[in-house]
């Protein structure tokens, strides 16, 4: 009974064992019906670059002479984009930009092929889009102000503090010959320089931005302008002496006249002697051509009493030991003015700041170089016959 039962499970095993041996071999044979299955070459590295409205794909291939084409789809597939594969791409790099695309984020699925169009396998990539709301986002660097630089003739250009993704400022300019000229300031640099340029000329300046490293195009906004100034010096106080002339207005009051070019704009000042019209006079220790100055009234009486109104200013080379008028040429007519036009003693904010600033006065283009300076004083804003000033500078082009 035993050896029975033995036999029939020997013979169900060994019935089971050819079944499943021939199901095997014939699944294989269906597999293979084609041939053995080949695969192209796989590229080895995607690199990916972003652009504006596009992107490029950087494939670096692997070693396979087969691979002919390579494609990309994007899109879940619904787009794509194929290129040649040339000899001396492989083992190379095959650049592949891709237009006309939306600003986002991609995910790119990549294969090559073999000239009998067998894929590779898959590689997938992503990168970004950039286009219209990141060029909304970008703005020009600010100049925030051209000075000349103490030390040469250059000209010193300081910039506010550069913006993520700043990859430097175009500055286009013209040199003194007419030249055109550009120069690219670094975003690192908060001070730049210019040099052989135009005073007076306009120049324009554009920031260049990068939404990322890897970015193939530079955004921009429209080219901001400015002014290049002309040279302008203050002229040192340090060697301004007083001169005084027979017929001159003396000091008095102990306001000497060395406290309008101490650099203090408090009192005391400078105060005259009482004499209407009356007239003075400084040395400032070199001949220059002065293209405009600055007066200070004396800040306890603005607008009223004894500060200037309406004045002369005169220079000179060689003064006449007389005190006479002959040997002065007058440079410009002055008068003091009040912003707000209010009656005297009234007072508006913006009179205050505007004394307190310094009134500006310009002479006229191509003033004689002079080295003695005579300030006939005709008129003051109050009723008193003598003259107070708290300070004095000048400026000239001459370099």
């Amino acid at each position: 009974m035993k050896l029975i039962k033995y036999s029939c499970c020997f013979f169900l095993l060994s019935w089971g064992l050819f079944f499943a041996s021939c199901t095997k071999e014939d699944y294989y044979k269906e597999f293979m019906k084609g041939g053995e299955i080949a695969y192209a070459g796989r590229v080895d590295s995607v690199v990916v670059y972003s652009g504006n409205k596009r992107i490029q794909l950087s494939l670096f291939l692997g070693n396979d002479p087969l691979v002919t084409k390579v494609k990309a789809f994007w899109n879940d597939k619904r787009d794509s984009v194929e290129a040649v594969v040339k000899p001396e791409h492989i083992k190379n790099k095959l650049d592949l930009i891709i237009n006309n695309l939306a600003e986002g984020n991609y995910n790119f699925v990549i294969y090559t092929y073999d000239k009998k169009n067998n894929p590779s396998v898959i590689y997938n990539a992503s990168g970004e889009v950039f286009g219209a709301s990141y060029h909304e986002s970008v703005v020009n660097r600010r100049l925030e102000s051209m000075q000349y630089s103490s030390a040469d003739t250059r000209l010193k250009m300081n910039w506010v503090s550069a913006n993520l993704g700043d990859i430097g400022t175009e500055v286009n300019y013209t040199g003194q010959d007419g030249t055109s000229k550009k120069v690219i300031v670094p975003a690192k640099d908060a001070v730049s320089y210019l040099e052989d340029y135009k005073e007076g000329s306009t120049l324009t300046y554009k920031t260049l931005y990068k939404p990322n490293p890897l970015s193939i195009d530079v955004f921009s906004k429209d080219y901001a302008s400015a002014i290049i100034p002309f040279f302008e010096r203050q002229m040192d106080k340090a060697g301004f002496k007083l001169l005084v002339l027979p017929t001159d207005a003396t000091t008095a009051h102990g306001w000497l006249m060395p406290n309008m070019w101490d650099n203090k704009y408090d009192i005391p000042g400078f105060a005259t002697i009482n004499r209407m019209p009356q007239w003075f006079t400084f040395d400032m220790g070199s001949a220059a051509s002065i293209n405009r100055f600055k007066a200070w009234q004396s800040p306890d009486r603005l607008y009223a009493q004894q500060n200037l109104r309406k004045f002369e200013i005169w220079g000179s080379n060689n003064p006449n030991s007389d005190g006479s008028w002959t040997s002065w040429t007058k440079l410009a007519d002055c008068e003091s003015v009040k912003p707000s036009g209010l009656p005297l003693g009234q007072n508006s904010g913006a009179d205050i700041a505007y004394a307190n600033a310094g009134e500006e006065f310009l002479l006229p283009p191509g003033s004689p170089k002079v080295r003695y300076i005579r300030i006939k004083v005709l008129e003051t804003w109050g009723i008193d016959a003598f003259a107070t000033i708290a300070e004095l500078t000048f400026f000239t082009r001459d370099r």
